[in-house]
């Protein structure tokens, strides 16, 4: 069977809150649990927090592992600065994951 990729455009130009970002997570966690894949468009993102990313990012990467991660999820059209910011709350769970 083929992946379908799903993608999830970002509206807003400052994410920045825990509760948005559990949503998209949740509905994340709905489209990969049926074998898809996303793919979020931040093209119209001028800023992202550190609760943000870590809260959907950072979660994911804790509930899915490095590899489900570099599977399911794709980040596209993002500045410099937010795929930063993705990436070290990515690295921080990852990390946290190791230590447990």
């Amino acid at each position: 069977m083929r992946m379908k990729t799903n993608i999830i455009v970002l509206l807003e130009s400052d994410l920045a809150s825990r509760a948005k970002a559990r949503n998209y997570r949740e509905a994340v966690n709905q489209i990969i649990t049926r074998g898809n894949r996303v793919e979020f468009d931040f093209s119209n993102v001028f800023s992202i927090s550190d609760s943000f990313a870590d809260e959907l990012f950072g979660v994911l990467a804790y509930e899915i592992g490095r590899d489900g991660i570099s599977d399911y999820i794709k980040v596209i059209n993002a500045k410099d600065s937010i795929y930063k910011v993705i990436a070290l709350n990515i690295l921080n769970r990852l990390n946290q994951n190791v230590a447990a």
